[in-house]
């Protein structure tokens, strides 16, 4: 069986029982003792999972990169997904833009004309000023790591709109759940895409099987766009 096939086979196991042991996987692959070893020690060091003694746990972070050491990574999948995004954005629409470095990169490519933005991103603003598009910025406690207004004034006035898209960022995904690192965070990402016609969750693929205790949403309640989809 090829590496990859055993990766998979292992990372389904971990998301159904969340943790396994090395007798388990060794009867499901039908390997070694140091094979198995090896592909344990590719998952863990992917951050996908955690070596317990006599077998693996899920891997669920609790760490978060600040807005500015994101938008230094994985630039060329940002602008891919922010160019499928911003495609959908239609004249006249009232869209929600989530704090985040993917989700800027799709103002970039916004064509649309005669459209409302409402953001709770800090990031935003200079690119949405330049564009010269109607926005309006969401008030409320201001996570300075994030560069997000998250909090009981946010959320209060999200209530005031109903919106045609909403395009938000996650930390991590999986078959199931989109999840983010802070629960403030993921009610305000949860909020939005209840009041939303359509909404979107923009991630790479380099997201998926990344595991947080703060879920946003399950996964047939927003449409992933990524690089590939």
């Amino acid at each position: 069986m090829i590496v990859e096939k055993r990766l998979d086979l292992i990372m389904d196991a971990l998301l159904r029982e969340k943790k396994v042991s090395n007798k388990y996987l060794k009867d499901l692959l039908k390997t070694s003792d140091s094979t198995l070893r090896r592909d344990l020690d590719l998952l863990e060091d992917a951050g996908k999972i955690k070596r317990v003694h006599g077998g693996a746990i899920l891997d669920i972070r609790a760490d978060e990169r600040s807005f500015y050491d994101n938008e230094k990574t994985k630039l060329r999948e940002k602008k891919l997904i922010g160019k499928k995004a911003a495609s959908l954005i239609k004249d006249k629409s009232l869209v929600y833009i989530d704090a985040g470095s993917t989700t800027s990169e799709l103002i970039d490519f916004i064509e649309a004309r005669q459209i409302r933005i409402v953001t709770n991103g800090l990031m935003h603003i200079n690119k949405l000023v330049a564009k010269g598009l109607d926005t309006i910025i969401l008030g409320g406690k201001l996570k300075a790591k994030t560069m997000a207004t998250t909090g009981l004034v946010a959320m209060n006035e999200l209530e005031n709109f109903s919106f045609d898209l909403a395009f938000v960022g996650a930390n991590g995904y999986d078959d199931d759940y989109f999840y983010t690192a802070d629960i403030n965070e993921a009610l305000i990402k949860r909020k939005v895409i209840e009041l939303s016609d359509k909404a979107f969750v923009l991630a790479d693929r380099s997201k998926t099987h990344n595991f947080y205790h703060a879920k946003i949403c399950r996964s047939d309640e927003a449409i992933l766009i990524g690089e590939d989809e």
